[in-house]
């Protein structure tokens, strides 16, 4: 054998080396990739599910919600609890959203908002109120809930 086939079968092993590792790493990209969806998803559905949380644990919660859809008056401190209370859902949401990478639609947590909203129509102003700020944060999202609060305003009007 001489130096020159030594040679070519040295590189054609070096480009089967190179190839194997592409490929190990493109395997190991997805599966770093699928983790990090899969992880992002379940925060989103612990931050869901503390909210909900609270107002299965705290009944004094539950009642002023209702309160507040009811439209009866609420006391300054008994508004601040709502108003907090509706925060901390859109920040859930907006942590669901803003941890999914590559996600251009972030319909389930807009769909979860929405009808929450439709559920909860005294939390409608207390978006229009952080709207600004959370658009800074995740603008494509925000879009959706504010197409989707338009027509629960709409619906509003017509009924």
């Amino acid at each position: 054998m001489n130096w020159e086939a030594i040679g070519a079968l040295g590189e054609v092993l070096g480009a089967v080396a190179v190839i194997a590792t592409l490929l190990y790493l493109a395997v190991q990209t997805r599966h770093a990739r699928v983790a990090v969806e899969t992880a992002s998803t379940l925060g989103t559905i612990e931050g869901h599910s503390r909210f909900r949380q609270a107002l299965i644990t705290h009944p004094e919660l539950t009642d002023l919600l209702a309160k507040a859809n009811s439209g009866t008056d609420l006391t300054e401190g008994e508004a601040q609890r709502i108003k907090i209370l509706f925060i901390e859902l859109f920040l859930a949401c907006v942590a669901g959203v803003a941890t999914q990478p590559n996600t251009k639609s972030p319909r389930v947590e807009v769909e979860y908002l929405i009808n929450f909203l439709k559920d909860n129509p005294s939390g409608i102003p207390h978006w229009s109120e952080q709207s600004d700020m959370l658009y800074k944060l995740v603008p494509g999202f925000c879009r959706a809930v504010e197409k989707g609060v338009a027509g629960l305003s709409d619906q509003q009007q017509t009924n």
